[in-house]
């Protein structure tokens, strides 16, 4: 199995996908979790923690400035920026659960983070991504979606 990352032409595409290769890996965080598996949790949750911290830093650094400029409106980026400190906060909750290697820590900072990631993820990939891709000419959206990729 390749584990060489697609290549992706627009940025609804990319982090779209990311989100659902995050969700995956928190999908088998949580899941190790409830079969109280927490050494074997650690190093995925880990893994997802890294990712979203990356993929949130890419989009407040890199796609919200062009977001902002190209859409002409700064509305939903400082809704996202908002909902990516509720997040922040529930991704440390739920390190320090696994840290302390308490499950319940855990599930209260996973519940914590469903009760904004699943609109806010559906915010992003139904409204700003395509948004951004249509305010683009293609080749600025291909070179947005490859600075994407490389950050």
């Amino acid at each position: 199995m390749s584990t060489e990352m697609p290549k992706f032409e627009a940025v609804t595409d990319y982090l779209s996908w990311d989100h659902d290769r995050l969700d995956a890996l928190l999908g088998d965080t949580s899941r190790l979790v409830d079969e109280n598996q927490l050494d074997r949790a650690a190093p995925i949750y880990a893994e997802f923690h890294a990712g979203l911290l990356r993929h949130i830093r890419l989009e407040e650094e890199v796609l919200f400035p062009v977001f902002d400029e190209r859409a002409g409106m700064e509305g939903p980026t400082l809704v996202m920026r908002q909902e990516h400190v509720f997040i922040k906060k529930a991704l440390e909750m739920m390190k320090d659960g696994l840290a302390a290697r308490d499950a319940k820590q855990f599930k209260t900072g996973h519940e914590a983070l469903f009760r904004v990631l699943p609109d806010h993820n559906v915010k992003e990939e139904h409204i700003l991504y395509p948004t951004t891709d249509r305010v683009l000419p293609p080749q600025e959206r291909s070179e947005l979606t490859r600075r994407l990729m490389a950050f």
